[in-house]
């Protein structure tokens, strides 16, 4: 397990300016953003600003002490104010600039400093900008991608699940954001996992807001179609969130096949999953939830409930947080771990941000709200 957060920060961390930091894959010829002169704060550029995630991202960084938006980009609003563009966002407590075209941060690399690129464009969209810009993704000092196209560790980017893997992000260049749906399900199932207990096919089902499915116009996102509804969507093992749950599970020891089933909810935000799988050996649910508290008891945000307490999505809304709750079923032999979390922030803006922390050798919760607003 990991050792507690908030302690002092790994020796070497403090690196003069313009120096790789050796054994945590900065290339030679690279300079790591983390120095000490990063380590009182960085400027951030953010594709996709306009966007639910780019937004949240946004806000969240507003209200980070190390942190500073210097470009935001927006291909449908490029050239709008962000007052004009980022509703809730108060341009008289906030200094933000102007958004831009998406293609202008190649430039802005050369004229500005910039210290990470945050992505959070739509799933295709940062492979194929940083395949007609090479520039942008070769000379960005730190990119954190929110979509899924590295997510299966293509060009050398780590996989940001800081619970999972929080010592390969000290550091890390390029991060790649899990998913919401693949978060909730990782953090429901990761003691189990360690722990060696399953023993078959995982079952997964989830509800989401209408959110996930980002901010451009659907029809089955609208209000008149989702407002009093439930529905199922891309049910089979062929979700692309699948794999991405497969390969977590199997760099966790276990390599067995996942069946998911997606539904959209009437909400606007949120996930709540419940996972069910076959166990190595009988299990009493007291037996699981001590495994569990003693899994996450260092874990900023991870809470698990109490015996006969389930997850709610609006309890962690707004929230950085994740709440699990676990028992045995058929006499011990059934798992059922459950989890909620807000898909935007935790499962999206939040877990950058506490990547990017984790990246920079900041203190892992800073500027990351722990407390839910559920009304």
């Amino acid at each position: 397990m990991n050792g507690p957060l908030g302690a002092s920060a790994p020796a070497g961390l403090d690196v003069a300016p313009g120096k790789a930091r050796a054994g945590i894959g900065w290339p030679a010829d690279a300079a790591s953003p983390v120095h000490a002169g990063y380590r009182r704060g960085a400027r951030l550029a953010v594709l996709g600003a306009s966007g639910y995630s780019g937004q949240e991202l946004i806000r969240l960084a507003l209200a980070h002490p190390r942190l500073q938006l210097c470009w935001l980009g927006s291909r449908e609003h490029a050239g709008a104010s962000a007052a004009d563009a980022l509703p809730g966002i108060d341009p008289r407590a906030a200094s933000l600039p102007p958004l831009r075209d998406p293609r202008e941060l190649e430039a802005a690399l050369d004229d500005e400093a910039i210290d990470a690129v945050i992505a959070c464009l739509p799933h295709g969209a940062w492979r194929s900008f940083a395949a007609d810009h090479p520039a942008v993704a070769e000379r960005a000092a730190l990119v954190v991608d929110l979509s899924a196209d590295h997510r299966d560790g293509a060009a050398a980017y780590t996989y940001g699940l800081p619970e999972a893997f929080r010592g390969e992000l000290s550091g890390a260049r390029r991060i790649a954001n899990p998913g919401c749906y693949p978060t909730a399900f990782a953090l429901a199932l990761l003691p189990a996992a360690e722990a060696g207990w399953i023993d078959g096919p995982v079952a997964v089902s989830a509800l989401s807001g209408v959110s996930g499915a980002g901010r451009a116009p659907q029809l089955r996102t609208a209000l008149v179609e989702r407002s009093s509804a439930a529905s199922i969507y891309k049910a089979s093992g062929d979700h692309p969130h699948v794999a991405e749950m497969e390969r977590t599970l199997a760099r966790l020891g276990v390599s067995l096949p996942v069946g998911f089933v997606p539904m959209l909810a009437p909400m606007s935000r949120g996930i709540l999953l419940t996972a069910t799988a076959p166990l190595t050996q009988p299990l009493s649910p007291d037996e699981a939830r001590v495994t569990y508290r003693r899994r996450f008891a260092m874990e900023p945000f991870v809470r698990v409930l109490g015996d006969d307490e389930w997850p709610d999505t609006r309890a962690v809304r707004h929230s950085n947080r994740c709440d699990v709750a676990v028992t045995t079923l058929h006499g011990g032999r059934t798992l059922l771990a459950t989890a909620a979390l807000d898909n935007l922030i935790k499962g999206a803006a939040g877990q950058a941000i506490q990547n990017l922390n984790l990246a920079m050798g900041w203190p892992e919760t800073e500027g990351l709200p722990a407390h839910g607003v559920p009304w």
